[in-house]
């Protein structure tokens, strides 16, 4: 029983341990990524969302790049929403439903990495 106890405290200390770096990689790659004067865009994800008044400008994607494979999975992430929002920001939007994604948090061998978020382009302003 003290074996079990023991085996699940260091579980609990391990899982909060990867969750406080993992917040601190994602803060640092917000920060490299994000452009400091660039209109914010905001992005709905799901269905049976009511887009009533707002002007439909087309649509967009974004992606992560085959040269950013190596790079961290939270990075790469980001660089793929980044070029959706400014996929969006080229049309005039400042909403993005988002439809599609090939987002997953496991990597299989051999496998593309390469994260892609696309979706519809709206002027809700």
């Amino acid at each position: 029983m003290f074996v079990n106890w023991v085996r699940n405290l260091f579980l609990i200390i391990t899982v909060l341990l990867l969750v406080t770096v993992s917040q601190a990689v994602l803060a640092e790659a917000v920060e490299s990524t994000e452009p400091k004067t660039a209109k914010r865009i905001v992005l709905v994800i799901g269905e049976g969302n009511d887009f009533a008044g707002c002007e439909k400008l087309g649509s967009v994607a974004g992606q992560s790049e085959e040269s950013d494979n190596e790079k961290p999975y939270p990075q790469r992430l980001i660089i793929a929403r980044t070029n959706l929002q400014k996929a969006a920001a080229d049309l005039g939007a400042d909403t993005v439903h988002v439809l599609n994604s090939n987002t997953t948090r496991f990597e299989v061998p051999g496998v593309i990495k390469q994260i892609i978020f696309s979706g519809e382009a709206y002027a809700c302003e």
